[in-house]
């Protein structure tokens, strides 16, 4: 039995999605991720070409039994030594995957012996991950816990997975539309009501992609982007895409 589920994340999500997000909100995510899962920890891994990573433990003040140190300092430069590292960063599979159903190629305890150690101790021997960011800035949410997760659990996790990668290509697309527009284009695009969603779609669109490219890249049905595209429209007043991207551009929204 989860402690939170579906609804609990749509809801979640909706709320998200009304604040001008630049960011995914790691300590909100992984605190519902903790809840969801019942777990006493949920790490989070940005990998580097070098094999190091740059990580946190939340909630901030979780002591893994007294190892939160060592876990921290173990996972600063052994980190792509995990097996759900390992498997990510060789397939390059951005699924959820828990620790018990990586292919055993990946979980050598030769490699892993000190890692494995170390979360049992911890009390977070099984790890169910969660990838965001994408090859270019990959980025693991890890679900630590005593016990293997269910299939239950799992097919939540999958829906959970989408919406959170969802939501980080939402923030990572608001945030390089406000790079690209000018201080008095923020000050129109508040005037005007636009939203944070509304300034993403229209920034891509700036950036010549289609209806259907900016649905795969914020993750979202095509439909929904025709209409934020409508919305759009018609706050800039205008009848087409090639007009609103001129206009954005002449106050500022994006760069001409």
């Amino acid at each position: 039995m989860t402690g939170r589920d579906d609804g609990d994340w749509l809801e979640f999500t909706a709320e998200l999605l009304r604040e001008p997000l630049t960011e995914l909100p790691l300590d909100r995510v992984t605190r519902l991720l903790q809840e969801t899962f019942e777990a006493p920890a949920v790490g989070t891994a940005e990998l580097a070409a070098d094999g190091t990573a740059d990580g946190e433990i939340y909630p901030l003040d979780a002591t893994l039994e007294g190892h939160r140190e060592d876990m921290l300092t173990w996972s600063a430069s052994h980190a792509v030594e995990n097996p759900i590292a390992r498997y990510f960063l060789a397939t390059a599979d951005v699924r959820p995957v828990q620790l018990a159903d990586v292919p055993g190629r990946f979980t050598d305890r030769r490699v892993y012996g000190e890692g494995a150690a170390l979360a049992q101790a911890c009390g977070v021997a099984e790890q169910l991950c969660l990838p965001t960011g994408g090859a270019d800035h990959p980025r693991l949410l890890v679900v630590g816990r005593p016990e293997v997760f269910s299939p239950s659990e799992l097919r939540l996790a999958d829906r959970i997975w989408r919406l959170v990668v969802g939501l980080d290509r939402q923030a990572r697309a608001y945030s390089a539309a406000l790079r690209n527009a000018s201080a008095s284009g923020r000050d129109v695009a508040s005037a005007i009501r636009l939203t944070p969603r509304e300034r993403s779609v229209l920034g891509l669109l700036a950036e010549g992609l289609t209806a259907g490219a900016i649905a795969r890249r914020l993750n979202i049905a095509e439909r929904t982007v025709h209409k934020h595209l409508e919305r759009c429209y018609s706050k800039l007043g205008v009848a087409d895409r090639l007009t609103a991207v001129l206009a954005a551009q002449r106050l500022g929204l994006v760069a001409a």
